[in-house]
């Protein structure tokens, strides 16, 4: 029997992901964006041949050729497994696989016959991720369009899809997709918007000596991965920064600058972090976030911090540190002050953000106030930011720029217009926007009209690439056992490392991207008509107010909202 007869694929929108039990029967076949706006969707192929007598599926082995005038690029879907959690429209439920991971492969691959007989006698030239036709499962490819966010000429483009069997070398069906881009680009974001990333996990996961060069090599591609997906502010740990640790314990040491006791004083060393930086700056990162300077979840003590005595490294501080002890802010004062020299000489002084302590509440709030005071003394026009919830430290004017989660945002609308949001994934409040395994792709994407709708200033998310369990203790490879921390499924990553340890992005990376796009399109529309026009448009197709649960009831409803802003733009520069 020819199986290749029976392949069957479809075009599938970009909110949709494709599990193993889908069987899609229409083509995706039109998409519009701006001229500089990254776009995707995806092809989802499954063998519709009977199981042979053995009960073995028949094996069909395909590829897949993507052409057009505008770049592409091209990514095999990998599942992941998963614990049977609580299921969201559209998210992944029962246990089983789940996918994810974004594989690249090479766009149009050339198809090689081989000179013997062979039982595969065509072959991918140079391609090692492989396709399979299964009549078990349905499977997808990714494929972008204009990734790099490039301008490319106004007016529709075709994106061709040929899926080639690899038994008989023929194409098997061809797909083409529309894509319309309207003669406006999306104006460069405004957003802060950061995830935070963690050398340790990355030096841990990968077994490359921190700060080595060999780790740079690797740290220098996750930090381009993250930019091409929207992220434009990195934490910048000249200290080991005080998360995600137990009292008494320690993480990993990625302390950037080096202190020495010299005369009574301090000496410092910026030489590393000077490094780090120039390589998040040439990769495309805007902002970066100091790392916090005193403890997490209320600022009672100082953060750890290392330096060389008498030719030895000690433990300078660190948690039995009283925040308000005398010779650690004689040592923030030198220090900042000599930050302040660096970033100056660097150019990148405006570029920095700061952070007292992460997460305090209303019970922390006089400790907080002494640190936050000392800190302005040392550092009066320095901008400082903290993700917290309750409003008094915001009214109080402790805060200039409240990081608010997004289940707390009741307390401050109408009351802050310089806040930005966040949230950590575990939220409780049902519904709520989110970018986990179980979470829906159009409730991931829903962010950017959320972060428009409030007015926000950028958003925070506490894990790109974090592969610890509770406290950072234990290490786990988020492909094996993304359930690892707090059986919450993908909650504190957004790539996958290889196995060369370069970054694999995700499908819901990809949706973080596009709701940074979303925002991106809504502040132009909101430039030609203004932002209530803007409002009512997404409100109408919504059929309510938007709010942190507001989500769009399919993802075909989502893209209908989108295709309609797109529609407005074009109508008003015509």
């Amino acid at each position: 029997m020819d199986h290749e007869k029976f392949v069957i694929s479809h075009t599938v929108s970009p909110l949709k992901r494709i599990f193993e039990s889908d069987l899609p029967t229409e083509d995706f076949t039109y998409i519009s964006g701006m001229k500089n706006e990254p776009l995707a969707f995806l092809l989802a192929y499954r063998s519709a041949a009977r199981k042979a007598e053995n009960g073995r599926s028949p094996d069909t082995p395909i590829s897949v050729r993507v052409t057009s005038s505008l770049p592409v690029s091209v990514y095999k879907v990998q599942s992941v497994p998963y614990a049977a959690t609580e299921c969201e429209d559209g998210g992944a439920g029962a246990a089983g696989g789940c996918p994810d991971i974004l594989k690249p492969r090479i766009a149009a691959p050339e198809i090689c016959r081989l000179p013997t007989d062979t039982n595969l006698p065509y072959y991918e030239k140079g391609e090692t991720v492989l396709l399979n036709a299964s009549c078990f499962a349905t499977q997808s490819v990714y494929i972008g369009i204009n990734e790099d966010g490039k301008t490319m000429p106004a007016g529709d483009h075709t994106v061709t899809v040929e899926v080639i069997g690899l038994m008989s070398g023929e194409v098997l069906r061809t797909h083409a997709v529309t894509v319309h881009l309207i003669d406006r680009a999306l104006p460069e974001s405004e957003l802060i918007y950061t995830n935070w990333f963690h050398n340790d996990s990355l030096s841990d996961i990968t077994h490359l000596p921190l700060y080595s060069d060999e780790y740079f090599a690797v740290f220098e591609k996750y930090i381009r991965n993250s930019v091409k997906n929207g992220m434009n502010t990195l934490l910048f740990p000249t200290f080991t920064p005080p998360l995600d640790t137990a009292i008494g314990l320690e993480r990993k040491n990625v302390q950037l600058v080096k202190v020495r006791i010299l005369d009574g004083g301090y000496d410092f060393d910026f030489t590393l972090a000077e490094r780090y930086a120039r390589i998040a700056l040439g990769a495309g990162i805007k902002n970066l976030e100091h790392t916090h300077l005193f403890s997490q979840w209320g600022a009672e003590s100082a953060i750890t911090v290392y330096g060389e005595r008498d030719e030895r490294e000690v433990r300078l501080f660190n948690y039995e540190t009283s925040a308000t002890d005398k010779e650690y802010i004689r040592f923030l004062s030198e220090y900042l002050k000599a930050f302040r020299a660096f970033t100056e000489e660097l150019g990148i002084s405006e570029r920095i953000l700061y952070h007292i302590s992460d997460e305090p509440v209303l019970e922390n709030l006089e400790g907080y106030r002494k640190a936050k005071t000392l800190m302005k003394e040392i550092f009066p026009d320095g901008r400082f930011m903290d993700a917290l919830d309750d409003y008094e430290f915001y009214k109080t004017g402790l805060v200039e720029m409240p990081i608010v989660d997004l289940q707390s945002i009741g307390g401050y609308e109408g009351r802050c217009d310089n806040m930005m949001l966040y949230y950590t994934g575990g939220e409780a409040m049902p519904g709520l926007v989110n970018r986990t395994l179980t979470s829906a792709p159009k409730r991931t994407r829903a962010l950017g009209y959320v972060l428009y709708n409030y007015k926000a200033k950028g958003f925070l998310h506490w894990a790109y690439n974090y592969y610890y369990g509770r406290l950072s203790t234990g290490l786990f490879h988020p492909a094996a056992d993304p359930c690892f921390y707090k059986n919450i499924p993908g909650i504190t990553y957004l790539v996958y490392p290889d196995t060369d340890g370069a970054p694999l992005p995700s499908l819901r990376e990809k949706q973080m991207l596009f709701a940074m796009c979303d925002y991106r399109a809504l502040k132009l529309l909101e430039s030609l008509i203004g932002r209530e026009g803007t409002l009512g448009i997404l409100e109408e197709h919504l059929g309510r107010k938007i709010h942190v649960t507001a989500i769009a009831e399919s993802a075909d409803a989502f893209l209908a909202m989108r295709e309609a802003i797109n529609a407005r733009i074009e109508k008003e520069i015509s």
